[in-house]
């Protein structure tokens, strides 16, 4: 009984500490002791409330003395454990907002020269006249495209990761849809591949426009890729149980099995593929609040389908 009524006095002066912690901004209070700060009022509150502690169980329960000085020792460890995982998560956030801003210079940086080599590629492919030297330039002018796409694609991730409220309006995903269809026409005709879409309810909602189109289309220009020509991607938008579903189909050849669990992780790239794609489109759903999965057959086609909520 009486060491059932020592922790029992314990937790409840242990829940008092908790008080004035939470006022003073969850900052240690052994940092605080070590500062100088020991004046405050809380922490006064909290020694006091250990004072109380160990003169209640000196009284009280006297076999259970000893307990204050295994109990202390163990906060103290746990409230150095808590100033360690603090500190990490401090540092981890640093180096992914220096990510960010690397991802973002480098292709803000890259992106004019680009432009000057995609120009003299495009005037040397109008003037050449076939044979080695004519494919060499047209590999060069699909890589140049390949590397503009990747380098948009790293500006849409930095943005897709900043720590900023997104740009919220009222989108028709109709409309939404219809914008993405029209903007990959020409590649669909391009590669024999058929594009349509089919809008089964009316749905709208609050969301950043920019990034969910940009998730969208990384879908669709992924499904593009990999479906064989004579075939279709279809992009829907359905109703779901809890809010609209927009979803991308092809008839390509599947995704293997084994890579599956890190499918939407960045540069899990695929043959033709950056790897970035997946990993906007979901970072993009995820900020939006909702999910994205994949159903998929090998040799039957893929189905990606994004779940937002109202």
């Amino acid at each position: 009984r009486a060491t059932a009524a020592a922790f029992i006095y314990v937790a409840i002066n242990l829940g008092l500490a908790v008080v004035p912690a939470a006022l003073h901004g969850g900052r240690s209070y052994f940092a605080l002791l070590r500062k100088g700060a020991w004046a405050t009022w809380p922490a006064s509150l909290t020694l006091a409330a250990c004072g109380v502690s160990i003169a209640v169980l000196s009284v009280e329960a006297p076999m259970a003395a000893p307990l204050p000085l295994i109990v202390l020792p163990m906060i103290y460890r746990m409230n150095r454990a808590i100033e360690a995982q603090a500190k990490a998560n401090e540092q981890l956030a640093g180096v992914l907002a220096a990510q960010r801003r690397f991802l973002t210079d480098v292709s803000h940086q890259v992106a004019t020269p680009l432009a000057t080599i995609m120009t003299n590629l495009s005037i040397l492919r109008r003037s050449s006249r076939g044979g080695p030297a004519g494919e060499a330039v047209t590999d060069s002018v699909a890589e140049a495209e390949r590397m503009k796409r990747m380098l948009g694609r790293l500006r849409a991730l930095a943005h897709a990761d900043e720590d900023v409220p997104l740009r919220r309006e009222l989108v028709d995903l109709a409309e939404l849809t219809a914008d993405v269809v029209r903007a990959y026409t020409a590649q669909a005709a391009t590669t024999g591949v058929g594009l349509v879409t089919q809008v089964s309810v009316q749905a709208s909602i609050n969301a950043d426009k920019d990034l969910l189109r940009e998730a969208v289309a990384n879908l669709v220009d992924n499904a593009l890729r990999v479906s064989p020509p004579g075939t279709q991607v279809r992009l829907n938008v359905d109703r779901g149980s809890s809010g609209p579903l927009i979803t991308v189909a092809d008839n390509g050849p599947g995704i293997e099995e084994d890579r599956l669990p890190r499918l939407f992780e960045r540069f899990q790239r695929s043959d033709s593929g950056s790897g970035l794609g997946l990993a906007i489109a979901r970072r993009v759903v995820e900020r939006h609040g909702g999910t994205i999965r994949v159903k998929t057959e090998p040799g039957a086609g893929s189905t990606f389908t994004i779940e937002l909520p109202y």
